[in-house]
């Protein structure tokens, strides 16, 4: 007997009736493909079945590789190797000495932090890491031999007692805050650099894809980090209960600490590589619900500098004109999530968007003019260059996407932004990159061995002098 799947086979294709195309499609999908692909796709409903067919294809294919990415263990096996790699290094020297020091591991958090990432994606690209190893080294000799400058009180109560030495003060201060500046912007480049390799091994994927990836790592690394502090907190409550001695929940509490942060970032990122799309549908929801409360957050500030506290407070505040540069990256972080997660948003979503770049335009040139003012008035140092040099970086990437989207008016917004977007990263990995080697090399010249000596005595000599018997200290130049 011929199967009625069999008798459809012989019949055209199109003469049969929508829910026939249906029942058909459904109980012999292979069979529905083949005799589509042979038939005439002349009829106007041809089009939309081939559409379906391509639609079901893409997401068998993406179910495919999501279901290959979880049966397959070997992410959770590099992360392990990895944290049980990084424990050990902190682990042995306590094991050694029986202090937990950190101190030394500084320049090397970011490496540990990023670097398995960066194998990972481009364990082929020797030269890259070839080049990763070489900063380390760099980074690492440069706060080695830089730690043990004179604090800036030190430095303050030695220019007490000797004025003329305020040059020599000054390098010292202005050492110190480059070494600063280099630890915070380290991992910066080092995750500029993970994307790199990643990108590079993946042509199908654009930097700004990038950037939803690190995203998710980051929601599902924050996860497992609430989870792993509450089984640290039961676990002293446990140690509590039993009046387990300080001396031992001390040592537990250390071994908890280092094998759990160790492995926090490497093991979000193997969660992420097993489910890549568990967030997909989440994170563009967020987005829509923070633009536009970002939108009136900038109005709010604009009004509050412009308006009431004016542009004095702003120029004369360090730490306000802080916070008012964290709004700017909030911002530029807010359109490269929108640009990453929103293929095809709404009228009313793209018209936020646009406001949070113009109002982010307005907050920049505020913000320029303030710091520019400080550099007037104060000097140059390199916390107000860097501030300064961000700026200018954050200013020219609103800018590059207002002036886009006006001269593509009509076109596909998204697409456009993404664009602008790919091309600022490499920008702002640029930047992090002069702050982290050049800046270095500028403030180092000028500071000679035997002046941070001379500071050093005198910032021992204050140690053992009596309590009231301190001097008052004096600032050397200003505000930083």
């Amino acid at each position: 007997m011929i199967s009625a799947v069999s008798k459809r086979d012989q019949l055209p294709m199109w003469k049969k009736t929508p829910e026939e195309l249906e029942d058909w499609y459904r109980s012999d999908p292979e069979a529905f493909r083949r005799a589509f692909a042979a038939e005439d796709f002349t009829p106007p409903h041809a089009a939309t079945w081939a559409a379906r067919i391509a639609a079901d294809g893409a997401a068998q294919v993406q179910n495919a590789t999501d279901s290959a990415a979880s049966t397959n263990s070997h992410h959770f096996t590099f992360a392990l190797v990895v944290s049980f790699a990084i424990a050990l290094v902190f682990l042995v020297p306590y094991w050694v000495t029986g202090d937990f020091e950190l101190d030394w591991a500084v320049p090397f958090l970011a490496p540990f932090a990023f670097v398995p990432m960066l194998a990972f994606h481009g364990w082929r690209r020797w030269g890259l890491l070839g080049a990763v190893a070489v900063l380390t080294v760099i980074v690492s000799g440069i706060y080695e031999a830089w730690e043990f400058l004179p604090e800036r009180w030190d430095v303050s109560h030695a220019l007490s007692l000797h004025p003329d030495w305020e040059g020599a003060g000054e390098r010292i201060n202005f050492a110190r805050q480059v070494r600063d500046l280099m630890m915070i912007h380290w991992p910066l480049l080092l995750l500029g650099l993970t994307g790199y390799a990643y990108v590079a091994s993946r042509p199908e994927e654009q930097r700004v894809d990038f950037v939803r990836h690190v995203v998710q790592v980051g929601i599902l690394t924050a996860i497992i980090a609430v989870a792993g502090g509450a089984l640290f907190g039961l676990t002293n409550l446990l140690m509590i209960t039993l009046d387990i001695p300080s001396a031992v929940s001390e040592e537990v509490n250390i071994h908890l600490y280092t094998w759990g942060v160790s492995g926090l970032l490497v093991f979000g990122h193997a969660v992420w590589m097993r489910h890549p799309n568990s967030l997909e549908r989440i994170l563009p929801t967020v987005a829509r619900i923070f633009i536009p409360l970002f939108v009136l957050l900038e109005c709010g500030f604009l009004f509050a500098y412009m308006v009431q506290q004016g542009y004095s407070t702003l120029s004369s505040d360090r730490e306000e004109l802080l916070v008012f540069n964290f709004l700017l990256i909030v911002v530029i972080g807010l359109v490269m999530l929108h640009s990453a997660f929103e293929e095809q948003a709404g009228r009313l979503t793209r018209g936020l968007v646009v406001a949070l770049v113009g109002l982010g335009i307005l907050a920049d040139l505020l913000g320029l003019a303030a710091i520019i003012n400080r550099l007037v008035e104060f000097g140059a140092t390199p916390n107000r260059l860097v501030v300064f040099g961000s700026n200018l970086v954050f200013l020219g990437t609103l800018a590059a996407l207002f002036v886009k989207w006006v001269r593509t008016k009509g076109q596909n917004m998204e697409r456009t932004t993404r664009q602008v977007m790919n091309r600022a990263l490499a920008v702002f990995v640029g930047w992090t990159a002069v702050v982290l080697l050049v800046f270095p090399l500028v403030y180092g010249i000028g500071l000679d061995a035997e002046e941070v000596e001379q500071f050093e005595v005198a910032a021992a000599a204050a140690a053992e002098e009596p309590e009231d018997a301190a001097d008052e200290s004096v600032e050397f130049s200003g505000e930083e």
